[in-house]
């Protein structure tokens, strides 16, 4: 239909500047060691929403995280991109009229390796996910 994005599009376009934003934020704020253990250990207060293969979860409020990130996985984009991206949506819950998370749901350096851990196996699998696609951001 002419004058209608696609919501794929919308999406894919979204996700590359969040992900051009997160990177830029990520280089300015450092690094440091991240514990990827503990990171899928925190994650586990993320799993009631969040899908995520490699933690077991399914949930379906929020995004499924291996959908969210495969399409810029197979283009690849760097490991600090996603996990900028990450940081950046638990750190930014109002970016929307209504949260799109629980504020401070996990913080500092948990905060740091939930991102890392998820950064680290999101969208990792082949196979597209049977969960509800992403919906459109207006």
């Amino acid at each position: 239909m002419a004058g209608r994005s696609h919501p794929r599009r919308s999406a894919a376009l979204f996700g590359l500047v969040a992900l051009c934003v997160a990177a830029f934020a990520l280089a300015a704020c450092g690094g440091g060691t991240r514990d990827l253990a503990n990171g899928k250990t925190k994650f586990a207060a993320c799993g009631g929403c969040h899908t995520l293969a490699d933690a077991g979860t399914k949930g379906t409020v929020g995004p499924n995280l291996d959908d969210a990130f495969r399409g810029a996985r197979r283009q690849g984009y760097e490991h600090s991109s996603f996990e900028g991206v990450i940081r950046y949506w638990i750190d930014k819950p109002e970016q929307r009229s209504q949260p799109i998370m629980p504020p401070d749901i996990v913080t500092g350096k948990d905060a740091d390796d939930v991102a890392a851990y998820v950064a680290s196996v999101a969208g990792s699998k082949d196979a597209e996910s049977p969960a509800r696609p992403a919906e459109e951001f207006k």
